[in-house]
């Protein structure tokens, strides 16, 4: 899969950033697919875990053949939205924005030490978000299941070297950056842990479905997180979550300015 394609992925990340938003109309559910998508929520930490994380701080990796490619380092405060992207431009410039996700347009951001103005602020807020939307997803998808927007179809059961999984198809009403991508979630029956994650991005046709297997599930504060997302078959390429660190505290220190 292209690093590009990657880059569009989201579709409902924003809509679990903060707790306790209600449904939104027209979603479809069958009730075997919410109770599957209930199950790995409560694997990975449960409802009230996710409402006591606050502070989560990552670096998101991408590693090809073997070497890491690309590398942003991430800080959000789930509670009031405060965000910091932290990494290198493609001509190898640091990048530091700090940007609130609840009014994503409103910002700072530095490119070597220089503070940036007009479109090229705009142009980092807007890449900031993305990275935002993007990378959290990558990291957070199986624990989102259950946000608003999006339709859950329970799909018949797969063996996959001999370990047997639920298979959850999601796909999304008008909500985030792709909503026309499909989803599926294959959620192990003995952990209840999300192991394998399929999909098909938005312009892509079914013979373009992907998969890439979860794995390296640590503690992160009061929720698991998967650490290692690898593509399948083959392993060429992966996406690594290091330095992952949650909290049920505020980390203002994180977000000030240079």
């Amino acid at each position: 899969m292209r690093f590009a394609s990657i880059l569009l992925l989201g579709a409902a990340a924003v809509s679990a950033a903060f707790p306790g938003e209600a449904r939104a109309a027209g979603e479809t559910r069958e009730p075997a697919a919410v109770a599957v998508a209930q199950r790995t929520l409560d694997a990975m930490g449960g409802a009230k875990g996710f409402e006591a994380l606050r502070t989560l701080e990552f670096e998101f990796v991408v590693a090809r053949d073997g070497k890491d490619v690309s590398r942003w380092r991430h800080a959000w405060d789930r509670w009031d939205g405060r965000y910091r992207l932290e990494g290198k431009s493609k001509e190898g410039k640091a990048v530091l924005t700090i940007f609130n996700v609840r009014t994503p347009t409103e910002g700072r951001s530095w490119l070597d030490g220089v503070e940036l103005t007009g479109d090229p602020l705009k142009r980092a807020l807007d890449y900031a978000y993305n990275r935002f939307i993007n990378d959290t997803y990558w990291l957070l998808m199986p624990a989102k299941l259950l946000d608003p927007g999006v339709n859950l179809a329970l799909e018949p059961p797969a063996t996959i070297d001999g370990k047997t999984f639920d298979v959850v198809r999601a796909t999304f009403n008008d909500v985030g950056l792709t909503p026309k991508d499909t989803y599926w979630a294959y959620v192990a029956k003995d952990t209840g842990l999300m192991d394998r994650w399929e999909m098909v991005l938005t312009g892509q046709t079914a013979a373009d479905r992907s998969a890439y297997t979860w794995t390296a599930w640590a503690q992160a504060g009061p929720v698991r997180l998967s650490l290692l997302k690898t593509a399948a078959p083959g392993g060429a390429f992966a996406i690594r979550f290091d330095n992952v660190a949650g909290s049920t505290s505020p980390d203002d220190a994180a977000f000030a300015a240079p």
